[in-house]
């Protein structure tokens, strides 16, 4: 190619396929800006290749720029999650807006993506209106992962005590895979109490998880009142100072028909 031999489709493809991995990133570019000034610039297939090594490598400016010219946007839940995977929830709660803004409607897919940005970005309250949304607007029975995606938001955010509230209100069987989240959850936030209740409740479903490996220790942080819970009292002096208690409990209480 450099010396002026125009590539093709499959070279593109085999370039594409020789760079997939996150040391890659500059042969992707070349690759990139090749593709930009070929025939081929519009092709779907070979931009949704692009796009995945772009996503791999954690180049989200790149990711977006081929994006934005595609115009068969078939492509919407690997970007949502490509910014979830390289820590940028809030562009990809952006995107998702987008998204509804052109009519494209979503499925139960995107909505793990969404509660993920949402866990991603702290972005509680955002996380329980999609979540609704799913039943309210679109039909959609939550599954098991949709569930699990708001425990995630909020055991991400510290508010572990209203990830255990919300799991009472389940109505679909629990899994080991729920309890090992809250497990790790109360261990990051400091939540004794709650570590060694889903713990139990854990190994109750999978033995195997008895002698599981302690995560290590988190870094420190600001003091925050979910550090400072020391007994019964202080926790319910927490819940009725939670800044999302209201909105979040009256969400709660509208689950299910609840």
């Amino acid at each position: 190619m450099s010396q002026g031999v125009r590539a093709d489709y499959y070279t593109f493809e085999a370039l594409l396929s020789s760079c997939a991995s996150p040391e890659s990133v500059e042969l992707g570019k070349r690759v990139h800006e090749l593709l930009i000034r070929s025939p081929y610039v519009g092709n779907t297939e070979l931009n949704n290749k692009l796009l995945k090594k772009c996503v791999t490598c954690g180049s989200m400016r790149d990711v977006r720029k081929v994006f934005d010219r595609v115009r068969e946007r078939n492509i919407w839940h690997l970007m949502l999650n490509g910014y979830v995977n390289n820590g940028e929830g809030d562009e990809g709660l952006l995107l998702f807006r987008q998204m509804r803004k052109v009519g494209l409607v979503p499925n139960k897919e995107t909505f793990v993506a969404v509660l993920s940005a949402c866990a991603s970005a702290g972005a509680v309250e955002e996380g329980f209106i999609h979540f609704n949304s799913m039943k309210n607007e679109y039909g959609f029975d939550p599954g098991i992962e949709h569930y699990l995606g708001v425990i995630n938001v909020l055991g991400y955010t510290g508010h572990v005590n209203e990830a255990m509230e919300f799991i009472e209100t389940m109505p679909i069987g629990l899994t080991a895979e729920i309890w090992e989240a809250m497990v790790n959850f109360a261990r990051v936030h400091g939540d004794i109490e709650i570590e060694d209740r889903a713990g139990e409740l854990l190994v109750g479903l999978d033995s195997s998880k008895a002698v599981s490996k302690k995560l290590p220790a988190p870094p420190p942080k600001k003091q925050s009142a979910i550090n400072m819970l020391e007994g019964k009292d202080e926790v319910s002096q927490y819940r009725s100072t939670n800044p999302y208690k209201g909105d979040m409990y009256e969400k709660l209480k509208g689950l299910n028909g609840r």
